[in-house]
């Protein structure tokens, strides 16, 4: 079914239209619909006159518009210009104008967007580039912008002195070109949990030098958004100094743990090698066969290798990044573990799983973290007393609890729990949970702490599942 233009009436849809409508003859206005009215802040039985609505500042350039259009006869391009309202205030508008002739007469119709809310966005957009500028050119931190590919938008000129590499070489390159190899996968998965996700993170990791030299950094990254397009934002800043002191503080303190540990262990040693030198003693005597004793020996001298293999994979230091199965270290730390409990009368509840608990992290600061929960369990708990140690899989996570029913931790004390020096024992110095906390922080892991007075106290670590 066909629709003639008699049986619409134009006039109603201009009248009603959004967006603003005027008819020019040179600079009288002859008609201006609702919606111009609504702009400005008239009422409909107000005159409106043309060069009164006009900014002054903007005049020349309209009114240069409205000749070109009547002389030429032709549709402009949009202009953005100024009015004023009724008020006094001004709105903001882009206009565009057409030749409307009628009786061989040219009139300008011009055809008025209210902007002023873009313009008002656009203001506050430079300003905070500008901000952002300023800062991203006087600061030491490097602050990059990344598309969701990774692809480097834009660095800022401290990469130059940090990195010793110009801003324009790393425009257009992938981040992940200057990321350390062992770095890689941590970096690639928490920038694809930072676009599912939009949940800013920290996170530390090695960036490559001009010389091929990596330094350490911890990176605020972020996503945001403009105009519909979203940009990654990454404020990283050297912390090698700062890696390095932390990394002597946790080997200080493993060392200040080994040897508390190093009685027990002693005689988890001393005992199979008692019997190991009296099985020898027999055989030299001729009293008992060789061959019968044998695998007896054997499991002694495993023992004994065990030990010594979870004392020193304990002790040696270690920066590698790396999938870790959660059961096997927990089962060699424990295995560690029972000299100190059997020192103390207290028991290890422990059963290893055989399910997998992949999480990425390094082997040897995970079980300084183990050593020191199960270390305070046992200290806390009473003579003949149990300490359980539990490990499950929670969605995307890993979760470690160690449970003891010692004496528990009053409420006052819980928020202290990690303060550089803050401790409940006697000669402790507070440095091991302190410790703790950083190593799992720096595995993007948190501790949770439930305690009751005379009841005891839960550390349950929740670390991120690898995939």
């Amino acid at each position: 079914m066909s629709i003639t233009t008699n049986k619409i009436d134009f006039s109603q849809l201009v009248e009603n239209s959004l967006t603003g409508i005027v008819i020019l003859d040179g600079r009288e206005l002859l008609y201006a619909n609702q919606q111009v009215y609504n702009m400005l802040g008239y009422s409909p039985e107000d005159v409106l006159i043309w060069d009164q609505i006009i900014h002054p500042n903007y005049r020349k350039l309209v009114d240069d518009r409205i000749r070109y259009v009547k002389s030429e006869q032709r549709t402009t391009d949009p202009i953005e210009h100024k009015l004023i309202k009724n008020d006094g205030s001004i709105v903001h508008v882009e206009t565009f104008s057409l030749p409307y002739i009628k009786d061989d007469h040219v009139y300008v119709q011009a055809h008025i967007h209210d902007i002023t809310k873009r313009k008002v966005f656009e203001k506050e957009y430079e300003l905070r580039k500008q901000q952002y500028q300023l800062i991203s050119q006087n600061t030491s931190d490097i602050i990059a912008e990344l598309n969701q590919d990774g692809e480097i938008i834009y660095v800022s000129p401290s990469v130059e002195e940090v990195l010793g590499i110009k801003p324009s070489f790393l425009v257009g390159m992938s981040c992940y070109d200057c990321v350390h190899p062992e770095d890689l996968s941590l970096v690639k998965q928490n920038g694809k949990n930072l676009i599912k996700t939009k949940q800013p993170y920290i996170i530390r990791y090695r960036l490559r030098g001009n010389n091929n030299n990596y330094i350490w950094v911890e990176a605020k990254v972020k996503l945001i958004e403009s105009n519909g397009i979203s940009k990654v934002v990454v404020d990283a800043r050297d912390c090698t100094e700062q890696i390095e002191a932390e990394k002597l503080l946790r080997q200080s303190e493993k060392l200040a743990v080994l040897g508390e540990l190093s009685a027990g262990v002693v005689h988890e040693i001393k005992n199979p090698l008692t019997s190991i030198k009296g099985f020898l003693q027999l055989m030299q005597a001729g009293t008992i066969e060789t061959k019968d004793y044998i695998s007896i020996l054997n499991t002694e001298i495993e023992h004994i290798e065990q030990i010594a293999s979870d004392l020193l994979g304990f002790a040696k230091p270690s920066d590698e990044m790396k999938k870790q199965d959660l059961s096997v270290l927990l089962d060699s730390v424990v295995f560690l573990m029972n000299a100190q409990s059997k020192k103390h009368n207290v028991e290890l509840n422990w059963a290893a799983p055989q399910d997998e608990y992949p999480v990425l992290g390094d082997e040897s600061q995970i079980k300084q973290v183990f050593v020191n929960l199960i270390k305070n369990a046992i200290e806390a708990s009473e003579e003949h007393g149990t300490v359980e140690i539990h490990l499950s899989n929670r969605d995307d996570q890993v979760v470690i609890q160690v449970q003891d029913y010692g004496c528990g931790i009053p409420e006052e004390m819980l928020n202290h729990i990690g303060d550089s020096f803050f401790t409940t024992k006697e000669k402790g110095t507070g440095l091991g949970l302190m410790i703790t906390q950083k190593i799992i922080h720096n595995h993007h892991g948190k501790i949770n702490i439930h305690s009751i007075v005379n009841e005891g106290t839960t550390f349950s670590v929740i670390l991120p599942k690898y995939y």
